[in-house]
């Protein structure tokens, strides 16, 4: 063998070990792994966690078989005992920034090094293989879709963008691609609704450069867990009022095929007129509504033509005040968390009306079995409401697939007590699956 390495280091790559070339190509084939880069992938994420938790690994052979594979049935439980990690690595503080107008601009004045690094990395082939080929392109024409738009945000855009002085502002302001896990439910303190919101996102870079906005309105401040030079919002807490939260709706299906799909549904977004971002709208809804009720009569109003399908969550301060919006172009539903039991209610990215038609969304990587999009997502939405029901620690508590290869963010916020933890997410250099690199933990006193 120490022949073949040397031959292999002279002449080309290093040689694989045979013994554990074949050990990948036996998991590939025991879980249905069809290609050879995502097995890398998913190796390289559970060796990467295995390392970190000092996993240890029982692999059980049973019956009946669940696992459908080319020529035989098997199936496979994954057992793991995990002992906790030496937290060891420096968490830091997330950054608190008072903003008023033009909030986007202010974050990137606060601290224009982190803006220039936050573009540097989500517009990196780390995010995308080309983006950063067709950046200058895709950013010409989401300021172009933007500008055709009923958006209020637009000016603070541009001079984001002339602020960051390149390219990145316009598209990463219009982008849509986010999957999330979030639920409501009764606070066991017994004082107000928690709301628990898990948000990734497949942009290299994102928890590690996030920060928290505090945004002043005549109604009271909001606290918005964002990023620099980012115009909307997709979760925030406003103390005595409410909080809200967007989950990515799921794939509408049009002639079935997926690539297709969604070639035609970003063809007509944008060649959309006078729709709003839904990221725009929930900040237009923080610095409105006075309380949970006015807020939800915003989010459902249905003169207010959305640009793509959108999952919005909301709490109040009153135990029963939680519900979650299902919003597609003008029309809405409204489901009730005090219609759910024990007044939970969590959601992830598929439709909780039965009749709606879409396709779940799941485009992250975890260290367990691969799940298809259906079972992932009803398995998020279920571990993310089960959460309600007891403790929640933030990030330390939470199992895959709830916690995957995207998860950049996690919010716990109650507005009755005015209580905000938040904590940001990013992977080691190497790996895949995220670690705790922020956080902070407020109450607001008025």
């Amino acid at each position: 063998m120490s022949g073949v390495i040397s031959f292999a280091i002279r002449l080309g790559r290093p040689s694989i070990d045979p013994v554990l070339m074949i050990r990948m190509l036996l998991i590939c084939y025991v879980f249905a792994i069809r290609s050879e880069r995502q097995l890398c992938r998913q190796v390289r994420a559970f060796s990467t966690q295995c390392c970190a938790t000092r996993f240890s690994l029982h692999l059980v052979l049973k019956k009946p078989a669940h696992l459908r594979l080319a020529t035989s049935r098997f199936s496979f439980t994954l057992m793991v005992s995990a002992i906790p990690p030496d937290d060891d690595h420096q968490i830091a503080k997330l950054p608190l920034v008072t903003v008023d107008e033009f909030a986007s601009l202010k974050m990137c004045r606060h601290d224009l090094d982190s803006l220039h690094a936050l573009v540097r990395s989500a517009l990196s082939q780390r995010s995308h293989p080309v983006l950063p080929i067709f950046i200058h392109l895709v950013d010409y024409l989401s300021h172009r879709w933007l500008a055709r738009q009923a958006g209020a945000y637009l000016d603070e855009i541009r001079q984001v963008a002339s602020l960051l002085a390149q390219p990145g502002a316009f598209f990463l302001n219009a982008v849509y691609e986010w999957s999330c896990s979030t639920s409501v439910g009764p606070d066991p303190s017994g004082d107000g609704v928690r709301m628990i919101r898990v948000l990734d996102w497949g942009l290299s870079g994102m928890g590690r450069h996030a920060i928290i906005a505090k945004h002043t309105t005549e109604h009271g401040p909001f606290y918005n867990a964002t990023w620099p030079g980012y115009a909307g919002v997709v979760n925030a807490m406003a103390p005595g009022r409410f909080c809200a939260a967007i989950n990515q709706a799921p794939r509408v299906p049009i002639l079935g095929f997926r690539v297709i799909d969604d070639m035609i549904a970003r063809l007509r977004i944008f060649h959309s007129r006078n729709t709003t971002l839904a990221s725009h709208l929930l900040r237009q809804v923080f610095e409105s509504a006075p309380d949970y009720e006015a807020a939800v009569t915003m989010l459902m109003d249905r003169q207010v033509a959305l640009s793509a399908p959108a999952l919005f969550t909301v709490s109040g301060v009153a135990p029963d005040e939680g519900c979650v919006i299902e919003a597609f172009g003008q029309e809405r539903r409204l489901h009730l968390a005090s219609h759910s039991a024990c007044g939970i209610l969590g959601v992830a990215n598929q439709w909780l009306s039965p009749d709606l038609e879409g396709r779940a969304r799941n485009e992250s990587i975890t260290a367990a079995p691969t799940l298809d999009a259906e079972s992932n997502n009803q398995v998020r939405r279920e571990m993310v409401a089960a959460l309600q029901k007891g403790d929640f620690g933030g990030s330390r508590d939470l199992r895959e697939p709830v916690l995957n290869s995207m998860t950049v963010m996690v919010m716990i916020a109650n507005a009755a007590t005015g209580d905000l933890s938040v904590e940001a997410l990013d992977p080691p250099p190497g790996a895949i699956m995220p670690k705790r690199v922020a956080e902070r933990s407020l109450r607001h006193s008025s």
